[in-house]
């Protein structure tokens, strides 16, 4: 057996990078210097370094994707604590995260459609902004590919995690409910860990926002993916 298929050596290995990475943004504070992504930097420059298996680390580190649904859970602390800020304005947060989440999907599609990108591709940027779980869980009535469906999921929330701020920033937008809703519907997990490093209000509406956009995009994506692509 190769180290590459050893659980402790992997595991080790995230943490290690991911520490690496929390330091380096701690120091510096920029965006680019985003934990996950450089955390992804790091593992990936590791396994080319010295020619790794990706297939081989992933099945290492399976106990890393079982926790990550009790952790996911642990944010519901974080919604009860904001609940006061959040329960007031409930109506205009389900609307903008319905509104912000179709519209999202439909300009994707039908960019998909204009530059006539192949399956399994359509499916896959389809259901980018939702959690890797929900996104698997629709690739089968899309008849899509999992893989691919979070590699997308996951360029999303980096994306997001990263640019999201700045671009707040740039605009010079600094109503904090619309960032987290915004954020979290766009990058989900990722997106919403970036914000728990900023303040518990972010976190929370990012986190509400998430669990919303996943919720309603697993219920109309299955009908509205064959209206648009014409299938």
């Amino acid at each position: 057996m190769s180290v590459w298929q050893q659980p402790v050596f992997m595991i080790g290995l995230t943490f290690g990078a991911y520490w690496a990475a929390l330091e380096l943004f701690a120091r510096y504070r920029k965006a680019w210097l985003n934990p996950s992504l450089v955390t992804l930097l790091i593992i990936a420059g590791v396994i080319g370094l010295f020619r790794g298996s990706v297939k081989d680390y992933l099945e290492a580190t399976q106990v890393l994707f079982f926790l990550l649904a009790p952790t996911v859970v642990c944010l519901a602390l974080i919604l009860y604590e904001q609940r006061e800020a959040l329960q007031k304005r409930l109506v205009p947060i389900f609307v903008a995260v319905f509104s912000g989440g179709l519209v999202n999907v439909i300009i994707s599609l039908s960019m998909v459609r204009y530059f006539d990108l192949p399956s399994p591709f359509p499916q896959a940027i389809a259901a980018k902004s939702v959690t890797t779980a929900i996104s698997i869980a629709l690739m089968t009535p899309l008849k899509g590919e999992a893989s691919l469906a979070v590699a997308f999921v996951l360029l999303s929330g980096l994306m997001g995690s990263v640019f999201g701020l700045p671009f707040f920033k740039l605009i010079r937008w600094k109503n904090e409910l619309g960032m987290g809703l915004a954020i979290g519907s766009v990058s989900h997990g990722i997106g919403t860990a970036r914000l728990q490093q900023e303040n518990d209000l972010l976190a929370a509406t990012s986190a509400l926002a998430m669990a919303l956009n996943g919720m309603l995009t697993a219920f109309y994506l299955p009908y509205l993916y064959p209206f648009i692509m014409g299938i």
